[in-house]
């Protein structure tokens, strides 16, 4: 009886999806868009893509803590384009390590200009 038990808990768990493999562990990279005075904008949008043109880009919206977070592979150069209304949008290049299990995730902020037509500087 508990053998059939067993293995009908077993074929359970097999019809169940598994999660991304690009979303196992904890984020790669996170992005945090702010302003001059380094408040967070939660209205961004961060794109992350290869620097070399090669392989897909991801785009995020940032929560209300102006945060991104991305599952990329490090050892690979990418820009980082961030805008938000209001801003100027702002591009950077990185460049991510293999990470260590003590620190596995990269973290970049971004501090964004006003737009001068909106806030009249």
């Amino acid at each position: 009886m508990l053998t059939v038990l067993l293995l009908v808990l077993g074929l359970g768990r097999a019809s169940t999806p598994a999660l991304p493999a690009a979303n196992d562990g904890p984020p790669t990279l996170i992005v945090q868009l702010v302003d001059p005075v380094y408040i967070p904008l939660p209205e961004g949008e961060v794109t992350v893509k290869p620097s070399s043109g090669q392989g897909s880009s991801k785009s995020e919206h940032v929560d209300q803590n102006g945060y991104a977070k991305f599952w990329v592979d490090p050892g690979v150069p990418y820009v980082i384009e961030a805008k938000c209304p209001g801003f100027n949008k702002k591009s950077m290049k990185i460049a991510l390590a293999q990470p260590k299990p003590a620190t596995p995730t990269a973290h970049v902020q971004i501090k964004l200009k006003p737009n001068e037509g909106k806030f009249g500087n």
